[in-house]
């Protein structure tokens, strides 16, 4: 849903708690009682909205079979957790995602280290750039970010009742220091059911191939701990750990353990996961890390499913679709590759916060 849509929803809501006062608050002081202001509730993404991940594409045959996997599968939207078309190409990439999904279709992306020189408005590459080219999508769907200024490699949109999040890839210093305080500022008053943080490089323990700390620990878990769900990529491979409730300890939550159940939910600490997609077609590479190569893996036990060229890996997404069952705070989630086999499988539910929520940065500048 683009901004106008999320006001007439949010409007709705106010209309109708308006109404409710005016009927029972008269009846309150008739009673003896004191008035309360009336709650608005969680707000729902759209009934079986379906998103789809990838990251580390490329710009070749095998991206093109990912997004017709996407355009097969019925996603309504994709999320791209950065290295797009590793040619400095914005325009020639746009175009194979128009000529597949349309001009049209929701395409949102997180910068990855291979983007960083075409990414800034006005780059003055011939080929474009891809900030423009993201805010020009958005405008054609009726999304505004919070800020027009992407350049700082951040920017949140709400879509069909999914709220998002996107940061850059600048270092450990910056996830630190600069990006999560953004998240905070950005979902600590959210009152969205679904929230997805998307961003493209990982800490070492939350990949399994050879990558190093490169985002600092404060993102995932302010993510975590305000209820939102982890999507990154980097590492050329799917891999999905179980509920945790201490990312950076990796210490998986006692009360919610099965590798295909998640159980998100705010607080300090807070409980949700993450996940690595990053089979959108340039190469598959190893499992490193926490082997053995089958389940149940090494290192603590916290990856509930681990896809790499270990276990015959080749191409693929990640879907997830929300609000199933006529359940808003229920999501299923599927791996299926280009050769139509499901790899990975789990179910979600968000509940109720586990404790104090963290409040947002007081006097936070960001911009």
């Amino acid at each position: 849903m683009g901004r106008n849509g999320e006001a007439a929803r949010r409007a709705r809501t106010v209309v109708t708690s308006l109404l409710i006062a005016l009927v029972v608050i008269p009846l309150w002081s008739a009673w003896g009682v004191a008035p309360q202001a009336p709650l608005s509730g969680p707000i729902p993404t759209d009934p079986d909205l379906k998103v789809a991940f990838i990251g580390d594409t490329a710009n070749g045959t095998d991206f093109r079979r990912v997004l017709n996997l996407i355009k097969s599968e019925g996603a309504h939207m994709v999320l791209h957790q950065g290295d797009f078309d590793y040619g400095a190409n914005p325009a020639g990439f746009f175009s194979t995602i128009d000529g597949i999904l349309g001009a049209s279709f929701p395409y949102f992306a997180s910068i990855g280290n291979h983007d960083t020189g075409s990414w800034n408005t006005g780059c003055s590459d011939a080929d474009g750039c891809y900030a423009q080219f993201l805010k020009d999508r958005m405008a054609r769907i009726g999304v505004e970010p919070d800020d027009l200024d992407l350049n700082d490699q951040m920017y949140s949109v709400t879509y069909k009742g999914l709220k998002l999040v996107f940061v850059g890839q600048d270092g450990v210093s910056a996830g630190d220091n600069t990006y999560a305080p953004y998240i905070r500022a950005q979902l600590s008053a959210d009152d969205h059911v679904w929230k997805i943080c998307s961003w493209h490089k990982d800490q070492n323990a939350m990949q399994v191939g050879g990558k190093p700390d490169e985002m600092g620990w404060k993102v995932y878990e302010a993510c975590k701990d305000l209820g939102a769900i982890i999507a990154t990529a980097h590492e050329h491979s799917y891999h999905r750990t179980k509920t945790l409730t201490s990312i950076q300890n990796q210490t998986v939550d006692s009360s919610c353990p099965d590798p295909n159940t998640i159980c998100i939910a705010r607080g300090i600490p807070g409980k949700s996961f993450v996940f690595v997609s990053g089979l959108g077609g340039n190469s598959v590479r190893d499992q490193v890390r926490c082997l053995p190569s089958t389940y149940p893996y090494g290192c603590k036990g916290e990856w509930a499913k681990i896809y790499t060229s270990n276990q015959g890996a080749t191409f693929g997404a990640l879907f997830i679709v929300f609000n199933i069952n006529g359940d808003p705070s229920q999501a299923h989630g599927y791996f299926k590759n280009v050769d139509g086999q499901v790899i990975d499988e789990f179910d979600m539910t968000v509940g109720a916060s586990t404790n104090a929520i963290p409040a947002a940065p007081s006097g936070l500048s960001l911009r």
